[in-house]
């Protein structure tokens, strides 16, 4: 089957599948709750001092809206960040739903904002995921049948547009180092190796202009193939692996532990549906 005959499938199941399996969201969501939980554990310490530090700027109504947990966390700054644990541990027990999505974005992105000085890749990633996750919800259950209907093509399609974005990630960044002269020789692998802050202090990569320049290669053609590969089943097995294995060196190699753990998360996109569709369907009604 065709990469176009793939895309095909995913669309049209869209819209006639009105009884997906919720366990991929279920797992995609709440993985990504632990990690924000996670993440302000280790990032208390810079959280509670950046209220003194952070410029607060408020010119609009959308900016009095979107920072009202900044400006309301002046009061109490370590009382906010344990609002947002709870309400993680919360989003973890209970059902994925519209109430706990759209406040779980909400707050992580403000907390991004307190970060602003240490955010990376994974900041960004992570929000872009958590707002997606709002209309990947189908909890509460319209009771309307024709309402529910739309209810599930709207996460179907939700559900879809996450898997693209996952892939455009790979695409773009991909893309941009093929294009780059210093990916081609190799010389953005001899600037990271030799970044004492960036790269792990105790790993050690022989100086090789050969090896660089392979290693550029490897992650240029790792990048474009994966967002291929992901899409046929015989081969998404591999591609996953290659991926995870990817990940893991970065963590374990460069100082983005964060990045390397929030990509392997999303791999729960992939997870294959294994649900009695009767009797999810005759659940909701």
């Amino acid at each position: 089957m065709s990469l176009y005959s793939r895309f095909q499938a995913e669309f049209n199941s869209v819209l006639s599948d009105t009884t997906r399996d919720p366990l991929p969201i279920a797992i995609l969501c709440k993985s990504l709750y632990i990690f924000l939980f996670v993440k302000i554990i280790f990032l208390w310490p810079v959280l509670s001092d950046s209220d003194r530090y952070f410029p607060f700027e408020f010119r609009s109504l959308i900016h009095h809206i979107l920072y009202a947990p900044i400006k309301l966390a002046q009061v109490d700054l370590r009382v906010f960040l344990i609002s947002i644990l709870i309400l993680l541990l919360l989003a973890v027990i209970l059902k994925v739903n519209y109430v706990t999505s759209v406040l779980i974005f909400w707050l992580s992105f403000n907390v991004s904002r307190f970060a602003y000085p240490l955010a990376n890749g994974s900041d960004y990633v992570l929000n872009l995921f958590l707002f997606l996750s709002i209309f990947l919800s189908v909890t509460p259950v319209f009771k309307s049948k024709a309402l529910r209907e739309k209810q599930f093509i709207i996460s179907n399609f939700a559900f879809l547009f996450c898997k693209i974005q996952l892939a455009l990630i790979y695409v773009l960044s991909g893309f941009d180092k093929l294009t780059s002269p210093a990916w081609q020789s190799g010389d953005a692998i001899y600037s990271i190796v030799n970044l004492e802050f960036f790269m792990n202090p105790h790993l050690t990569i022989p100086e090789s202009k050969t090896l660089y320049v392979v290693i550029a290669w490897i992650v240029i053609l790792f990048e474009l193939s994966f967002p291929v590969l992901i899409w046929f089943k015989r081969l998404r097995i591999y591609a996953l692996a290659a991926g995870i294995i990817f990940h893991i060196a970065i963590i374990f190699m460069l100082s983005l532990p964060d990045f390397g753990v929030v990509m392997i998360l999303l791999y729960s996109l992939f997870i294959p549906s294994r649900i009695n569709r009767a009797a999810y369907a005759s659940s909701l009604r």
